[in-house]
């Protein structure tokens, strides 16, 4: 299986069921056997979790494009990561772009790469600058890896560690559930 299969392969389970006319708050059928998947537990699995992070990761991976907000908590929340770490590291602001403006770009191309891995594959350093939005007369490649691809880099783990997380309570609520249909 490969990575990418093995990143999203949880929330799967939650996926099932959804097309473009849903959502049907009924019985839904599976020729598996096991219960049928139902919005309640979509929701209860989200409400399982810890953090909204993780909550909004989940939503965002299952419901996509329609998770607005929860597209916007997770860019705010990244964008905090990288100018609270820049504050902490007491780095100057770039010259020709803000560095909370520099960091909502950042953020939103750090989710955009975790959710769909292929585009790592399809961009260079610049192109993914440019991916971004931030332009080359905003500030050089160079400069961008030097001063500012490690609070990137955070951004990255921070994301990861909340798909993992939330793929965890995902399998944890799959097998609650299970457990008590059988019962």
């Amino acid at each position: 299986m490969n990575a990418v299969a093995e990143k999203f392969e949880q929330f799967e389970w939650l996926t099932h069921g959804i097309t473009a006319k849903s959502p049907i708050f009924g019985q839904e059928s599976h020729s598996t056997g096991e219960k049928p998947l139902d919005y309640q537990d979509r929701l209860g699995a989200i409400a399982s979790m810890d953090t909204q992070l993780e909550k909004s990761v989940t939503s965002l991976i299952i419901y996509g494009e329609m998770a607005k907000s929860d597209y916007e908590y997770i860019r705010n929340h990244l964008a905090k990561i990288m100018m609270n770490g820049a504050v902490q590291d007491k780095k100057r602001e770039p010259e020709h772009i803000a560095i909370y403006h520099l960091s909502w770009l950042v953020a939103r191309m750090v989710i955009d790469f975790s959710m769909n891995p292929e585009l790592e594959d399809n961009f260079t350093p610049q192109g993914r600058l440019y991916y971004a939005g931030v332009k080359t007369h905003q500030m050089a490649v160079n400069a961008y890896r030097q001063t500012w691809k490690s609070y990137e880099n955070m951004m990255v783990i921070a994301l990861e560690t909340s798909i993992k997380s939330a793929s965890s309570a995902v399998e944890k609520y799959r097998k609650n559930t299970y457990k008590e249909a059988k019962i």
